[in-house]
């Protein structure tokens, strides 16, 4: 699997493999490495995985650690992208230049905010803005009223469905399986499918068919899930309890 998964990344860049796919309507695997570990990136680049996701706007890795592990993930030729903190120039610029080869930027609220996004990328890379894959978040109500604006907006790879501030937004404090917001993220899924565009979104074991079946085409998932999963199954074949298992 590592030999196979080495030379299909060899014959392109992994922006350039990442656009293929979504070209060819194929989902990409998105795992939040959870640690600010160059050496955990390795580890993620040798699986069946499409972008090692560093979170910056939840998670722990400060500069030097996007740095690092963006370095890791082009070391075996994996796409890695960062989600910043805010959607301000200033950050922009500062992670883009970390060698990362593509942003998610949260906290863009209106349409505007995403075209200003887009022509951040375009200033950190006026020769080759295309170069960097970018992915905004739709996570209140105002993005969702201006949709249509927003997948309008040409640049952006991937609307990236935020299920928790969406339904925070709707006033269901964070209950992302309310079916109120439920019925909103599949609106939105089904109208940027409709215009040819491209959505994102949290899944787990249980719903990625189902998500898949929507359209669906940028699956995130942390590591920790898969590390949690693989240590209950484990410890449920050698009969064992340990001792934070719930």
């Amino acid at each position: 699997m590592a030999a196979q998964l080495s030379a299909e990344r060899e014959n392109s860049s992994p922006v350039e493999r990442l656009r293929a796919k979504l070209a060819r309507d194929e989902p990409l695997v998105v795992v939040n490495a959870d640690h600010p570990s160059a050496s955990f990136v390795e580890v993620l680049a040798r699986q069946p995985i499409d972008i090692v996701f560093i979170d910056c706007e939840q998670g722990s890795p400060d500069v030097e650690s996007v740095e690092n592990m963006a370095r890791a993930a082009r070391l075996h030729a994996m796409a890695s992208v960062v989600r910043v903190f805010s959607p301000a120039d200033w950050v922009l610029e500062r992670y883009l230049f970390r060698g990362v080869d593509g942003v998610v930027v949260p906290r863009v609220d209106r349409a505007a905010d995403a075209r200003r996004v887009v022509e951040s990328v375009r200033y950190c890379y006026p020769r080759d803005p295309s170069a960097k894959f970018v992915s905004v978040q739709i996570e209140t109500t105002n993005a969702v009223e201006e949709l249509d604006d927003f997948l309008a907006v040409d640049g952006i790879d991937v609307y990236f469905i935020g299920p928790v501030d969406l339904a925070k937004s709707m006033g269901h404090e964070g209950n992302f399986r309310a079916p109120a917001v439920q019925r909103v993220m599949d609106e939105v899924i089904e109208r940027a499918r409709a215009a040819g565009r491209h959505t994102g979104i949290l899944v787990d074991d249980d719903n990625v068919a189902d998500y898949v079946a929507k359209g669906v085409r940028f699956l995130y998932t942390h590591a920790n899930d898969f590390v949690a999963a693989g240590a209950r199954a484990f410890a449920g074949r050698a009969g064992a309890t340990g001792s934070s298992i719930s």
